[in-house]
């Protein structure tokens, strides 16, 4: 492993059957992400915002988007900065991507917020 993660991505329960099956692939999918994510230069917080960016782009499941939203939270992002990729990509997705991800965005800031963490800007 190329470093400790600064803030582990929960594995989804969807993909708990495939590790059971396998084992040893979540800590290699791991291994590489961090690996990747360490050799872009790319801050923590810029890649849960480019994640976030392409989560929308390929229409992922609201599950993606609440991990990674509550990463990005955790990584201290504001909400605004969440929202503004959604908003910054809507003309290139389209209105049927926004709709899939926003319930699942609005849902993981919602429990963010529940657990304490409020958004730093007014």
């Amino acid at each position: 492993m190329t470093g400790p993660e600064q803030a582990p991505v929960r594995v989804p329960d969807a993909l708990t059957p495939l590790f059971a099956h396998h084992p040893q692939l979540l800590p290699l999918l791991r291994d590489a992400r961090v690996g990747l994510q360490s050799l872009s230069g790319l801050t923590p917080e810029r890649v849960e915002l480019v994640t976030l960016a392409a989560l929308l782009a390929i229409g992922a499941p609201p599950e993606s988007f609440h991990v990674h939203v509550t990463r990005a939270r955790e990584l201290g992002l504001p909400e605004s900065e969440v929202w503004g990729v959604l908003e910054a990509l809507a003309v290139i997705v389209g209105i049927p991507r926004l709709v899939n991800a926003v319930p699942p965005v609005a849902a993981a800031l919602a429990a963010v917020r529940t657990e304490g963490k409020s958004d730093d800007r007014p």
